[in-house]
């Protein structure tokens, strides 16, 4: 059996991030660009799940003083519902405990059912809705978790 490896994302790894973004439905959409960027700025954090070589997913964190965000996050469609989100996740919020975070927030679309259990699984809650944020018709939730 293959072995999942975690590991902090540099600007090489842009374009795999990019197209595992495109294939998306919820994510949003960067591009290479957009993650090269990403890499390289000092409050950012990205960590890549390897699966036999193959990048499955990512999982984009912005770290300010006491306050942390997840800012992109997406799993290949064939790597889904395989725990390899919860590794990325939990990655994250390990990073923000070393890093002395207090807060992390994120933003879900309301129909986004997958993302929000998984979300819950990790004690975050809803703390507002902001109505019509996404192409100005669906609801986004903005979540909260306090470490």
């Amino acid at each position: 059996m293959r072995e999942i490896v975690l590991s902090r994302a540099d600007s090489s790894s842009a374009g795999e991030m990019s197209a595992i973004a495109a294939s998306s439905d919820f994510c949003a959409k960067w591009s290479a660009s957009d993650f090269e960027s990403e890499a390289s700025n000092k409050f950012a954090r990205i960590y890549a799940a390897f699966y036999g070589g193959e990048m499955a997913g990512f999982a984009a964190f912005r770290f300010c003083r006491e306050d942390a965000e997840l800012t992109n996050f997406a799993v290949r469609g064939r790597y889904r519902r395989s725990g390899i989100g919860s590794m990325l996740l939990a990655k994250g919020i390990e990073s923000a405990l070393s890093e002395g975070v207090k807060n992390i927030t994120l933003e879900v679309s309301e129909k986004n059912s997958a993302a929000i259990a998984l979300y819950e699984k990790f004690k975050f809650k809803t703390v507002s809705v902001r109505k019509k944020f996404y192409n100005n018709s669906d609801d986004a939730l903005l979540m909260l978790r306090e470490i």
